[in-house]
Parts: C-alpha cells; sequence; structure tokens
C-alpha cells in the first residue's frame, strides 16, 4: 500500500475500496468544515464528496497533489468547479446512477402523503380508530402529477405515475416536446403546472436560474390543496418559511421533503411540528441498489483519471485539453 490518501467527506461502501484501493488508502473525514478539509488535502490525491458538503476554491488549492474530485450524485454545485478547472482537476459524477431509487422514493412520498399514511398510523397507535371514517384519503388514480425538471429522474417518475392512471403534466425549458412524449408527459408552462397540479415534485438541477424557484409568487399560483414534494434540492425552495406559509394557509395540503436549504436543517423550525409534513435526511437515493450504483460509478470514474484515463461522466471537460497529470499506480 502507498502513502496517498483518497479522502472522502462522508461513508463509502466497500466496494469504493475495492475499485480504489490499489492506489490509496481510503480514509474518512471526522470533520467537513473547510477549515478541517484543507488541513487533510495534504497527500489526497482524490476526494470523493458526499453530500452537499461544500468543497470552496480554498480546499481545492489546498490539494497539491490533488488529481481529481468525485461526487456521489448528479448534482455538484457544493462544489467549485472554477477553482477545480483552473487547477486542472476533473470533477467526476453519477449523473442518472441512482434515478430509479430516486423516482421510487419520490412515488412512495407521494403515496404516503395522498394516502396520508403517517398521520393515520399516528392516530391508529394513540387508539384514534374512527380517523378511519374522518379522514379524507386521496387518489394518485386521476389527478394531475406537475413534474419541474424532466431529466433522467424526472422521466422516471412519469413512467412510474403513469401506472397508476395519473396524468402527467411537466416543466423544463432544457426538454423538447419529443423528449417529454416518449416519456409520457406533456410540457407547459411553469404557472400552468403550478395551477393545474394536485401534485408538484421537483427534479430540476440547482442552478442560478432555478435556485429559489419554488417562492411565494409560485406557491400563490398553486392549485388549493394540492402537495409538494422535493427529492431533489433544498435550494430550489426559497426557504422553509414560505413552504411553510403554504401549508398553515391550506394552499399546500401536504409537503415531502428529502432536501433542505441547509443541511442538516434547524429542527425548531414549526413545519418540523406540522402534521402533514413527511421527511427524511436526503436518503431517497440511498437504497441498496441504488447507492452500489452510485459508489460504483464515482469511484470507476476516479479510477480513470488516476490511471490518466478520460471518465464517462465529467462535470468539466476542458481540463483534458492539457496534459492530465501522471497516472497514480
Amino acid at each position: 500500500m502507498n502513502n496517498h490518501r483518497i479522502l472522502s467527506t462522508g461513508s463509502v461502501l466497500p466496494v469504493a475500496a475495492d475499485i480504489l484501493g490499489r492506489f490509496g488508502r481510503i480514509e474518512i473525514a471526522r470533520k467537513t468544515d473547510e477549515d478541517s478539509l484543507v488541513e487533510l488535502m495534504k497527500g489526497t490525491i482524490a476526494l470523493l464528496v458526499r453530500g452537499v458538503t461544500p468543497i470552496p476554491a480554498r480546499v481545492i488549492e489546498a490539494g497539491a497533489e490533488l488529481r481529481v474530485i468525485g461526487r456521489t450524485g448528479a448534482g455538484y454545485d457544493n462544489i467549485d468547479i472554477a477553482a477545480a478547472t483552473e487547477h486542472g482537476i476533473p470533477v467526476v459524477f453519477t449523473p442518472g446512477a441512482g434515478a430509479k431509487a430516486v423516482a421510487e422514493g419520490t412515488l412512495a412520498m407521494i403515496l404516503a402523503l395522498v394516502k396520508r399514511l403517517p398521520e393515520l398510523d399516528h392516530k391508529t397507535r394513540i387508539g384514534e380508530w374512527q380517523a378511519r371514517d374522518n379522514t379524507v384519503i386521496g387518489d394518485l388514480q386521476g389527478s394531475i402529477v406537475g413534474i419541474i425538471g424532466l431529466g433522467r429522474i424526472g422521466r422516471e417518475v412519469s413512467h412510474l405515475t403513469r401506472a397508476f392512471d395519473a396524468r402527467v403534466i411537466s416543466y423544463d425549458p432544457a426538454v423538447s416536446k419529443e423528449v417529454a412524449a416518449a416519456a409520457g408527459t406533456e410540457l407547459v408552462d411553469l404557472d400552468v403546472l403550478l395551477s393545474q397540479s394536485d401534485i408538484i415534485t421537483l427534479h430540476a438541477p440547482l442552478s442560478g436560474q432555478t435556485r429559489g424557484m419554488i417562492n411565494r409568487r409560485c406557491l400563490s399560483l398553486v392549485k388549493k390543496g394540492a402537495i409538494l414534494v422535493n427529492a431533489a434540492r433544498g435550494g430550489l425552495m426559497e426557504s422553509l418559511d414560505v413552504v411553510y406559509e403554504a401549508l398553515e394557509s391550506g394552499r399546500l395540503s401536504a409537503v415531502g421533503l428529502d432536501v433542505f436549504p441547509v443541511e442538516p436543517p434547524d429542527l425548531a423550525h414549526p413545519i418540523f411540528r406540522h402534521p402533514r409534513a413527511l421527511f427524511t435526511p436526503h436518503a431517497i437515493g440511498l437504497s441498496v441498489k441504488g447507492a452500489q450504483a452510485i459508489f460504483v460509478m464515482a469511484s470507476k470514474g476516479i479510477a480513470d483519471v488516476l490511471e490518466g484515463r478520460i471518465p464517462q461522466n465529467v462535470v468539466n471537460p476542458e481540463v483534458f485539453r492539457k496534459s492530465l497529470k501522471g497516472s497514480v499506480t
């Protein structure tokens, strides 16, 4: 074993060591604040970024031996891509690896809210059997599901949802009508989607154009009693405040969140005490098969770079116009 370090900002599956162990030891960062990561960059040849841990320019610049950054997910807005590119560091990511897992998790959350399972579970446990007669339970069949963001996950959600005889509409300015039609959905303007959908599910990437797109104005247009689900990026919501206000007013009848504007979120926020809100800790995509696929894709991408090959999924391919740093074997 050589003295090189592969640093991860969170736990990894054994398959990561199987693929990357020949390049160096995998070390899990005990602390992931900027100062701690800067200290850990000495001797680090590869950085594996879990979740939304910020990787600013200062961390990247501290990696004199850094060859590659890997992100276990489709989003990479938490990484300073410009700084990585400036220093010739490829950033590999895992688009589509967990698409089916996220889509299944999204559908599970939608069904739980439509069928009011968390509330009914609680009432059953405390002996309120009469809840079966005084709780309005919804149907996915015949409802209108609005998908914001029609990438791999959004398209998979469309396919799954249509099996319940729901109508699917979608908003994604980067997608053609032909692609949408193949996914079984109709493209509409955002305001139309908000005003017509019984269920709104977010699957857009986080960018300058999409950050905070679910704001007070948008929520004021939502069909009264709609359900909002976000298993994409917390930053798509302006804040938890505006979502909570929509819940309290009845504009939204229920909310399901797997992601939050700040992670982990501040549990003192009143939304966490609302009976019609359902939460998971950014874990929807971490099923057994989903997590395995993500770690395999990320690890293989890192291995490609360390062996001097161009990886399949790279955010900043322009770095390969310059010669790669020497392989690590």
